[in-house]
């Protein structure tokens, strides 16, 4: 599984954060709107980290928001049609360093979560 693999989950945009754990785990945030009700202000975004994202939109990492999944199922939907990937599929590796870097001081992330990256 690739760091910064992207997928739509629920209308938003996914992508992995973490290599995998021995377990086949792996940390994926997504990209939300950067509006007053949004609590996730910790790691801004915008075109520039990542192309999917609309220009001029506020857009932020949802560490909130953030899942733990399988890295060989995330594939198999990817192969199989059940999760769709966004044009780029991938998020460059420097907006997922960036995202990384954010994520291991981020209030909004467990400890757990943190250690995975």
């Amino acid at each position: 599984m690739a760091l910064g693999t992207a997928f739509f989950r629920r209308e938003h945009v996914y992508f992995v954060l973490s290599d995998p754990t021995p377990q086949g785990k792996v940390l994926c945030v997504n990209f939300t709107t950067l509006d007053d009700e949004c609590i996730d202000d910790e790691c801004p975004v915008d075109y520039a980290d990542y192309a999917w994202i609309q220009v001029g939109h506020p857009t932020t990492i949802a560490f909130s928001k953030s899942l733990v999944l399988n890295s060989a199922l995330i594939d198999q939907c990817l192969q199989d049609g059940k999760l769709q990937a966004p044009s780029p599929p991938i998020v460059p590796a420097a907006t997922v360093a960036k995202v990384a870097a954010v994520g291991k001081i981020s209030r909004e992330l467990s400890q757990e979560r943190r250690d995975m990256l």
